[in-house]
C-alpha cells in the first residue's frame, strides 16, 4: 500500500473522502505533516465538519496520525 493509498485510507476512516489527487499531493512528507497539510485545504476541512459536525482540532490530528502509524503497521 503506498503512503497516498494510506493517507485515503485514513481519511475514509474519519468519514472524509479524498480523492487520488489529494491524497497523492502529499503523499511524500511526514505523516503528520502531510495530515496537517490536507485539513489545512478549505474542501477537506469542510467535509470533515460534515461528517463530524465540527471542524477539525488538535486531538484529530493526533487521532488521524496514531491511526495512520497502526494502518503503516499492518501493511509494512
Amino acid at each position: 500500500m503506498t503512503d497516498a493509498d494510506l493517507l485515503k485510507a485514513l481519511f475514509a476512516r474519519f468519514g472524509v473522502a479524498l480523492s487520488a489527487e489529494e491524497s497523492a499531493r502529499h503523499a511524500d512528507l511526514a505523516p503528520r505533516e502531510a495530515i496537517l497539510l490536507l485539513l489545512a485545504n478549505r474542501e477537506i476541512s469542510a467535509r470533515f465538519d460534515a461528517a463530524h459536525g465540527r471542524p477539525p482540532e488538535e486531538n484529530d490530528i493526533d487521532a488521524l496520525h496514531d491511526l495512520y502509524a497502526t494502518l503503516e503497521a499492518r501493511h509494512a
